[in-house]
């Protein structure tokens, strides 16, 4: 689809940029997105808007990230960092995005210790800002767990997850569609410690939810049925194992 440009009579100012650049991010479109970005934080620059400017190198930080980019990705979110931190307070919500961005290159990295010390400066200022029943504050938990996870140490992994998992079905109940990654991630983390029980009847609650969601014979149910597949056939392997033949 094509992306139609519509700038204000002064020109084409940074807010002009920012929504060109959130149309391609939209579309799938990131080095798209990232040029407006880095437009609008040159903008931001010139008109001494700061506050811009951090956001805007948040955005091009987050889609480097995802372009698995890493160093110019922690580039811009140390700027963004050092500049937030000059024109805001340490607990601002903007510093806290940085904060999770700066979270998610370092995991990426499997650089799991940097990681985490970032994820949970995020998570402080959140719990501030925001209090504990708010998605943002359970996205936090999540990302903590996932490292938690990807560093094998499920217990941690574990209670991060349940903390997401609880503040999601406050805020959207049981079955909501927000809820069902804590499922998967809960399942995954007790398989790996062979908590087998636990594993399958949260890979059974992401199964029901999923299928709730999107309607029986979906294609996408076949890979949380999969998930469940093989832990029954560990838990089968698991007792052949304790009463051999």
């Amino acid at each position: 689809m094509p992306i139609c440009f519509a700038f204000g009579q002064g020109g084409p100012l940074a807010g002009d940029y920012v929504r060109i650049a959130e149309d391609f991010k939209t579309n799938s479109q990131r080095d798209s997105a990232i040029i407006y970005y880095e437009k609008a934080s040159g903008e931001y620059q010139k008109q001494g808007d700061l506050e811009g400017y951090v956001r805007s190198c948040n955005q091009i930080g987050i889609l480097l990230t995802r372009q698995d980019k890493y160093a110019p990705a922690k580039s811009y979110l140390d700027k963004a960092l050092t500049t937030g931190l000059s024109i805001f307070d340490s607990t601002h919500l903007e510093v806290a995005v940085t904060y999770l961005a700066l979270g998610v290159v370092y995991a990426a990295e499997e650089q799991y210790s940097q990681s985490l010390g970032y994820h949970h400066k995020a998570l402080s200022i959140r719990l501030q800002k925001l209090g504990r029943y708010h998605a943002d504050v359970a996205t936090s938990y999540g990302n903590i767990g996932n490292v938690y996870y990807n560093s094998k140490d499920y217990d941690r992994a574990i209670d991060a997850h349940l903390e997401a998992k609880k503040i999601r079905a406050k805020l959207y109940g049981k079955s909501g569609a927000e809820i069902t990654p804590s499922y998967t991630f809960l399942g995954r983390a007790y398989r790996e410690k062979s908590k087998y029980k636990s594993s399958l009847k949260y890979f059974k609650k992401a199964l029901t939810n999923k299928t709730e969601q999107l309607g029986v014979g979906h294609k996408d149910l076949a890979r949380f049925q999969k998930e469940i597949d093989e832990v029954i056939l560990l838990m089968e392997n698991k007792k052949k194992a304790a009463f051999p033949k």
